[in-house]
């Protein structure tokens, strides 16, 4: 066991390379970072023999609680989140990113394929990728992991400060679903899936802007 050990461990300086540069780079507006960060994360898994299948498995009725916490999560964030931020900003928070779904249903229909995508891509690589990777070569307690898929959200999430610091909080919930749920993606992407979809649903009835 010592030699494939060594071989995980030399792959750590490229993947924490390429995190940081996906950070940092000053990709297309069009291109959600969320896709490249998949990419690289599935290079990554596949270099040591892994693939996706594995994370897939989830027990009964994760699907639905995850879904469930990301809608109370999205309501939080509309209720509560948003006047905290601008009350300590003295800055009215930006909701509306997809003006375009606002009375055109293909329109909305289009954005909502896109949302989902982009949301399955980024919980695989951050939880199924990031969190698993932390917790492979530091076995123990979750919270090392939970805390690097946190911070790796935050991160790569564009943005202000405000944007920032609300993705590492989500990240952090992303990441104790993963653990709770047996290390499975299953009810972390359907979290964020409902999130991000609920955001574009209320966005098109003009409840958010």
């Amino acid at each position: 066991m010592p030699e494939p050990a060594r071989a995980l461990r030399g792959l750590v300086p490229f993947e924490i390379a390429a995190v940081l540069a996906l950070a940092i780079a000053p990709l297309p507006e069009t291109l959600p970072v969320a896709l490249p960060l998949f990419a690289v994360a599935t290079a990554s898994r596949w270099a040591r023999g892994r693939d996706w299948s594995e994370l897939l498995a989830g027990a009964r009725g994760t699907a639905g609680i995850g879904a469930a916490v990301g809608l109370a999560a999205l309501a939080l964030a509309v209720l509560a989140g948003s006047p905290v931020v601008e009350l300590v900003s003295g800055r009215g928070v930006e909701w509306a990113m997809f003006p375009m779904v606002r009375g055109n249903a293909a329109q909305g229909v289009a954005v909502a394929l896109i949302v989902g995508i982009t949301a399955a891509a980024s919980e695989l690589a951050l939880r199924g990728w990031v969190v698993e990777r932390v917790r492979e070569l530091s076995p123990g307690p979750p919270i090392l992991p939970v805390l690097v898929g946190a911070l790796a959200e935050a991160m790569v999430t564009p943005g202000g400060v405000a944007a920032r610091i609300g993705a590492g909080v989500f990240g952090l919930g992303l990441g104790w679903i993963y653990v709770a749920a047996g290390r499975s993606v299953v009810a972390p992407v359907c979290a964020r899936l409902a999130f991000a979809l609920g955001a574009v649903v209320l966005e098109a009835l003009r409840v958010l802007g």
